[in-house]
């Protein structure tokens, strides 16, 4: 169940307020005015609920819910939802309200958009192993049972992303799982509870930073829980969770060791919502990295909230899925709008149900979390250039990918394919040898916690 947030110190009426530039309907003038109390008075049998967004830098007035509501004259139901998002990057509003009232924000002066809010769904089909990691560190790539695990993971860099924060924002991580070796952290739930329930968010959180599992094997990782535990969740529980990320990247950025933060997300809206869109270039900007997933629907990346801001459109990197034949999976979405492609199919991670439990999936949802690793191993390497630069390290992360080496259908996007720079020089079908201390450092920590990793099930039925 989603969280309320109802503020009742706000209920009482606030006298209108006059600052607020109105446009009346009847004559298309300007007059000055607060919004009418009869516009907003709330009805929950026919509320929808809103994102509201403030223009940057046109409204020094409006600096919490309180100066919000007094300048618009609103006042607040005891059971309306209301949840004010500040940060270094934007103001907000998520809002239960009538469909007057929203018409009537919107045309507020000091009012960017307002935007109802729409379903999130994570992206997952079926099955998946380790092959990735040989794929994205070996130049012959790697064949034969994707479901083995007898490949090798080669790296230059020992500290596999150490200092980097990882936000997963999805449905939630099992932080106790031993793969993780304590690394992982509760941040943000939109629920009452920030137990991952799904699997899906503790699956993307190892192949990112797990222990043997994952690519950058010393990162932190943050669970931003905004999708429930069937998946699913609203545009609005989203934004609350960026801005809980924006916030604590703003903080973290003072304390020593700190490198960068990336925010990796499995998931997408079935068509485009422009407050989502907004909230994650203000990340961007406030020198946060994003790694979004291409989509499962084997069309077009650009009709989808988020996977539509890759390639060109700004500094964020969407992620398309390949087999391990390097062919581009019939499930992923291809197209200019995708920047680079990633192993996505039968990826062997961490689970939701036990310590040591572990699953196959396949999807863009996979895929993503191997980019982000990626991307967290090239910031450790190079805190100072690209730790808190969007925009350089897209360009190195393209720069190192292995060129024209993806066989299928990409729709016009770029033939790119993940890449952390290393040449393992191992065959293909070559048997995997313990290789670079994280590799012996994983198979050490099962020992020590006298568990044997338990295969939840190989064959997990496609979702979305």
């Amino acid at each position: 169940m989603r969280t309320t947030f109802a503020y009742a110190a706000l209920a009482a009426s606030f006298s209108a307020a006059y600052a607020a530039d109105v446009q009346t309907e009847e004559t298309g003038e300007e007059m000055i005015g607060a919004i009418p109390s009869s516009v907003c008075k709330f009805d929950k049998g026919s509320a929808v609920e809103v994102t509201v967004m403030v223009k940057s830098g046109t409204s020094d007035d409006v600096e919490d819910s309180d100066s919000f509501l007094q300048k618009v004259g609103m006042s607040l139901d005891l059971d309306q939802k209301f949840e004010w998002l500040n940060n270094s990057a934007f103001k907000a509003i998520n809002m239960e309200t009538t469909k007057g009232c929203a018409d009537a924000l919107a045309k507020l002066s000091f009012v960017d958009l307002v935007e109802e809010t729409a379903e999130v769904k994570s992206f997952v089909t079926q099955t998946t192993a380790p092959w990735g990691l040989q794929r994205i560190s070996n130049d012959a790539g790697a064949s034969g049972d994707p479901k083995g695990q007898d490949f090798t993971y080669t790296f230059d860099d020992e500290t596999l992303g150490q200092g980097v924060d990882i936000y997963v924002i999805d449905t939630g991580v099992r932080d106790t799982h031993a793969a993780f070796q304590g690394r992982a952290s509760q941040g943000f739930t939109a629920f009452s509870s920030s137990t991952d329930g799904d699997g899906h968010g503790t699956h993307v959180a190892g192949t990112a930073a797990s222990a043997r599992f994952g690519v950058a094997q010393r990162a932190n990782i943050f669970a931003v829980k905004v999708l429930g535990d069937d998946g699913s969740g609203s545009s609005s529980d989203t934004i609350a969770g960026m801005n809980w990320v924006i916030n604590n990247h703003a903080e973290r950025k003072t304390q020593d060791g700190f490198v960068g933060s990336i925010m990796s997300m499995s998931w997408g809206l079935a068509g485009t919502a422009t407050a989502v869109d907004k909230v994650i270039q203000a990340a961007s900007d406030a020198g946060i990295h994003v790694s979004v997933a291409a989509g499962n629907d084997g069309a077009d990346a650009c009709g989808t909230t988020p996977a539509h801001l890759g390639g060109a459109n700004s500094n964020v990197v969407t992620v398309g899925s390949v087999n391990i034949e390097n062919t581009v999976s019939t499930f992923s979405n291809i197209g200019q709008c995708v920047d680079i492609y990633a192993p996505g199919e039968q990826i062997l991670s961490t689970w939701n149900t036990g310590d040591n439990v572990i699953n196959f999936l396949s999807g863009t949802s996979m895929a993503t979390p191997a980019n982000t690793g990626v991307m967290a191993y090239l910031m450790a390497q190079d805190p100072t250039g690209l730790g808190q630069n969007p925009a350089a390290l897209k360009a190195k992360l393209l720069e190192t990918a292995r060129q024209d080496a993806i066989s299928g259908d990409l729709g016009g996007s770029a033939n790119l394919l993940l890449s952390n720079g290393v040449d393992g020089n191992v065959a293909a079908k070559k048997k995997r040898t313990v290789t670079g201390s994280p590799a012996a450092w994983a198979k050490s920590l099962v020992h020590s916690h006298d568990k044997r990793w338990e295969l939840f099930s190989s064959d997990s039925p496609m979702r979305f």
